[in-house]
């Protein structure tokens, strides 16, 4: 998950502490496993459609994205944290190129199937990718301060095709007690966010 997961000016978790984590490996968020609600649901994703272009936002090293392109898709995942993304191609064995750009640097693996960019995720439209069939968010929206959720919402209404899905992993709980990171997101609100979009609900 990116260090922007919070939003920047918070004097208790700015990007620089959350790039400070990933240094230190002090990263609870990251999984060892694969999403298994992604693999229960992936179905619901693909819809009978194969080879597709899947956005991962605010992605890590999630080992969600090695279990996309096993399958055979193409994923594009967006980080701010460039320990995180080196870390996934090396943990993962994969070649990669980097090529350096003003507003974001783009990992890309030697066979195409997956490109990784270090930038901000509001900065992610100016990399001119577009048109995705799919976006798989392990709680980057749940991540994100509540009042910068919009932006999350035009960064994917930007970039995605017309027929795009997407599967969130998010946590549900009453926010009157607890209202921090991962923040609560209870399906009128994720409708209400992505609002160009039906919502199943599991």
């Amino acid at each position: 998950m990116a260090a922007e997961s919070l939003a920047e000016g918070s004097s208790k978790n700015n990007p620089r502490d959350w790039l400070d984590r990933w240094g230190a490996g002090d990263t609870p968020w990251h999984k060892t496993e694969v999403n298994p609600f992604l693999i229960k649901y992936i179905h619901l994703l693909e819809n009978n459609r194969n080879n597709l272009k899947i956005f991962v936002p605010l992605c890590g090293k999630s080992l969600d994205m090695k279990w996309l392109i096993d399958r055979g898709h193409r994923v594009v995942g967006v980080d701010l944290s460039q320990l995180a993304i080196e870390s996934f191609f090396k943990e993962n064995s994969m070649e990669y190129s980097v090529e350096t750009r003003n507003d974001f640097s783009k990992y890309r693996e030697k066979s195409g199937r997956i490109t990784l960019y270090c930038c901000s995720l509001y900065d992610f439209p100016k990399t001119g990718e577009k048109d995705f069939d799919a976006v798989v968010d392990r709680g980057s929206i749940g991540a994100i301060y509540p009042e910068d959720r919009h932006r999350y919402a035009e960064v994917l209404s930007s970039v995605k095709s017309s027929d795009c899905r997407h599967f969130i992993d998010v946590f549900d709980y009453d926010d009157s007690v607890r209202h921090e990171y991962p923040y609560s997101l209870p399906m009128s609100t994720i409708v209400e966010v992505l609002g160009y979009c039906t919502t199943e609900y599991y």
